[in-house]
């Protein structure tokens, strides 16, 4: 794949891991601190909907930041700053005071808010026919940050003590130190990198209509909402059937594996049959795992996991591209603007199945997540139709 010899991609990649790898860390954190500081269930929910919260809302303004003054510095910067605060939130854990955790963790939130519209801006300043799988790899090394972050929090803190966690920042710095001095693809030409003004294969953005945004946003939503809900009450629903602590805690992360899978896989099919066709059947081959998996018992659940979230993964990285064909401004802005809505329809999401299982089971709640996809897939059919990039005619989005 001739995308991953270049430097600036798998740079500003690598970045990207070591940003999740310390975002992803935060529930871990908060269970960890929940017993010696006494945290009930609604005060960990409480400062776990603040930090994605604080992260989802101020997304826009940094990638609005990022079309007006360029996108190096507030990248290298933001990578430094969630680093240096998550270890804030370790160190202040250990104090004990939760008032003081709260600041910490919306100050840590602040550094992965700058750090993703300029990242998925730059991923996909490549010729347009790579567009998709540009970004595809940027989110894959995302998914093995969140991947690797719990885990080594959790060796962390049943080892060496929370003393340790701060050493952490040393491992990042030569990533921070190759973002502050690569000038970021984005900045390197006025066209995308590979591509001519007068390239054929360039298309012009779609006019913005209410027949076009309506279902663009709902699809984020929806996406978002299936995602979230799933990875959060997966381990939750098995432990409630009986599964020990290691076999359920595998499930999340057997989710992103399969995540991180469908992201490159995704990528790649929508560059070569479009981007539209490619979301729709990924939310409506999502939409029977989520029917069938509760009624699975035994290691069955298992297979089903990773293909659930290779179903999901598929469309992530498409419709950040999407975002940023169809939504007027900078990309920044929109890149900005998508993954902070993200987030936030994500949380509000979480919110519903929880009511959901409170109110009738979890079982039924991660179902309701099949209808969620389904109506995702509808969205994703209003949207406007798209080609291959290598094709004669080629649609914008």
């Amino acid at each position: 794949m001739h995308l991953l010899r270049n430097r600036s991609l798998v740079q500003l990649s690598l970045g990207h891991m070591f940003v999740d790898m310390f975002a992803s860390v935060v529930p871990v954190l908060l269970a960890f601190f929940s017993v010696p500081m006494e945290l009930s269930n609604a005060q960990i929910a409480a400062a776990a909907s603040i930090y994605s919260f604080a992260s989802s809302l101020v997304q826009p303004l940094f990638g609005w930041l990022t079309d007006r003054v360029g996108s190096r510095w507030i990248g290298a910067f933001g990578l430094l700053w969630v680093m240096v605060f998550m270890s804030v939130v370790v160190i202040v854990g250990e104090g004990g005071s939760y008032q003081f955790l709260l600041v910490a963790l919306v100050m840590a939130a602040l550094g992965s808010a700058a750090f993703h519209p300029q990242g998925a801006m730059n991923a996909t300043h490549v010729e347009e026919r790579h567009r998709t799988t540009s970004a595809s790899i940027f989110f894959f090394f995302g998914n093995i940050g969140q991947m690797i972050g719990p885990l080594l929090t959790g060796f962390i803190l049943e080892g060496p003590g929370t003393g340790t966690f701060p050493f952490l920042v040393l491992a990042g710095l030569p990533v921070v130190y190759l973002l502050a001095t690569t000038v970021p693809m984005a900045e390197r030409a006025h066209h995308p990198i590979g591509e001519r003004p007068s390239s054929p294969g360039r298309p012009s953005r779609v006019h913005l209509t209410v027949g076009v945004l309506v279902p663009l946003v709902a699809l984020i939503a929806l996406r978002s909402w299936a995602n979230f809900g799933t990875t959060t009450f997966l381990p939750k629903f098995y432990q409630e059937q009986g599964w020990d602590p290691a076999s359920y805690g595998s499930i999340a992360s057997l989710w992103l594996l399969g995540t991180a899978v469908g992201n490159v896989l995704g990528g790649q099919l929508a560059d070569r049959y479009g981007r539209r066709l490619i979301v729709t059947i990924s939310m409506l081959t999502m939409a029977p795992v989520m029917v069938i998996l509760p009624m699975l018992h035994g290691a069955w659940p298992y297979p089903f996991i990773v293909w659930g979230g290779l179903t999901s993964g598929l469309s992530f990285s498409i419709i950040m591209v999407l975002a940023q064909s169809l939504l007027p401004g900078g990309k920044g802005l929109a890149s900005g603007f998508t993954m902070g809505f993200m987030f936030a329809s994500g949380a509000v999401g979480n919110v519903i199945n929880g009511w959901l299982a409170d109110r009738f089971s979890l079982a039924i709640s991660l179902q309701t997540i099949a209808l969620v996809a389904f109506v995702a897939a509808i969205c994703a059919l209003s949207l406007p139709r798209t080609r291959p990039s290598g094709g004669k005619a080629s649609v914008p989005a």
